[in-house]
């Protein structure tokens, strides 16, 4: 793996042990990576340096992974934020999805799972490319056209920046207009998986995309009860 094709990891983490290993962890995958000991200082280092993926605890000092990551999104739509904590309240996990956090896990944790994770993260969000030239993915609907490898929505001359995640879900509902697509679809094929937080971060994503589309009258996602979703298209004459 080249120097430019690999991928930067920030790590904010205070547990010295825990930060080390990570490091190591995720070297051995292929990774190159950078510490911080708390939130101010991975600030000031995101500032600086380009990421390909935040790992943020949220119990930290100075400031807390949960502050960090809302300056983050402030700046940056789109790296993909992956807290670490030992909190185990639901309440926290549906925060941190709020604030634009990806991935949510608790510790102990096992590292393998994290760099399974992390790889579906990236692969997800497109930040590790297979060839240097993208592939052009536009699609139309109603007045939107919707660029996914840059992660922009045009609109009467105005564009919306979407994070990946955001544009993969976005690509997969213009991809079946007007069809039903289950919870279950949506949650194996943006997240790989089926559990009670991932759904939750998917209610998350379901209503920033509508914020995304309130713009345009003829496209909206309706919800089908105890089933899943559906985007329609009004096309009026």
């Amino acid at each position: 793996m080249s120097l430019e094709s690999t991928p930067h990891i920030l790590i904010v983490e205070d547990e010295t042990a825990l930060s080390a290993l990570l490091k190591e962890n995720l070297k051995l995958a292929g990774y190159s990576t950078r510490l911080c000991k708390d939130g101010e200082e991975g600030w000031q280092v995101f500032q600086k340096e380009r990421f390909d993926l935040c790992l943020l605890d949220v119990n930290m000092p100075k400031k807390n992974g949960f502050e960090l990551a809302k300056l983050i999104r402030e700046e940056d739509a789109f790296t993909p934020i992956i807290f670490l904590t030992a909190n185990t309240a639901e309440e926290d996990k549906l925060k941190g999805f709020a604030l634009g956090g990806d991935e949510y896990i608790t510790k102990p944790f096992s590292t393998q799972e994290l760099v399974a994770r992390i790889k579906a993260i990236l692969k997800r969000t497109s930040v590790i490319k297979p060839d240097i030239n993208v592939k052009e993915e536009i699609y139309h609907i109603g007045d939107l056209k919707i660029d996914i490898p840059n992660h922009i929505i045009y609109l009467s001359g105005e564009e919306k920046k979407m994070s990946g995640t955001e544009g993969e879900l976005l690509k997969l509902f213009v991809k079946n207009k007007n069809q039903l697509l289950t919870r279950n679809s949506l949650l194996l094929s943006i997240w790989g998986r089926d559990d009670f937080y991932t759904a939750r971060n998917l209610d998350v994503y379901i209503n920033k995309l509508r914020k995304i589309l309130k713009d345009e009258p003829s496209v909206e996602i309706i919800n089908v009860h105890g089933s899943g979703f559906k985007l329609i298209e009004n096309i009026t004459t």
